[in-house]
């Protein structure tokens, strides 16, 4: 599941940074270098949720 909240996330990423090349000159390296960064990020976000959930006991009544 975490795979596919992460793919949604870098659709969302790259269509932003496609606006930004094309209205702010955004070079292709630039483009890359930045979604390179928000996706490793995200990922280690939604690593921690993920741990958060699985650490946190439930509660069995």
């Amino acid at each position: 599941m975490k795979h596919v909240i992460l793919g949604i996330c870098v659709f969302f990423y790259a269509v932003l940074l496609d606006y930004l090349k094309y209205n702010y000159g955004l070079n292709l390296i630039g483009k890359v270098l930045i979604l390179s960064l928000l996706t490793g990020i995200t990922y280690k976000i939604i690593e921690k949720i993920y741990e958060n959930r699985a650490a946190t006991p439930k509660d069995e009544e």
